[in-house]
């Protein structure tokens, strides 16, 4: 799952990179609809894992869910700062 995280972060921030050059403003939903998808995907692939077990297990689920709502919210102002410094580039230059 890291792996699909890391390709997607990586995708994000290119396409945060060509769309600030583009002034496409709608793209700055995409990264957080990206990884909120991600998250509940992973989430939700977990429990299925866990399924009734201990409470350890549960709480593993928890921290999780926690860890991917901040890579989610870290990634998607990082792609915004990288989209307005693109847009802030492509203007200077224009």
């Amino acid at each position: 799952m890291r792996n699909t995280e890391r390709l997607l972060a990586t995708l994000c921030f290119g396409g945060s990179l060509i769309a600030g050059a583009e002034h496409v403003t709608h793209w700055l939903l995409v990264t957080p609809l990206c990884f909120g998808g991600f998250t509940i995907a992973q989430d939700r692939a977990v429990r299925h894992r866990i399924g009734y077990r201990t409470w350890p297990s549960e709480a593993y689920a928890r921290f999780l869910l926690n860890t991917n709502l901040y890579r989610a919210l870290r990634n998607s102002l990082v792609s915004a700062a990288i989209f307005l410094a693109s847009a802030s580039a492509a203007s200077f230059w224009s």
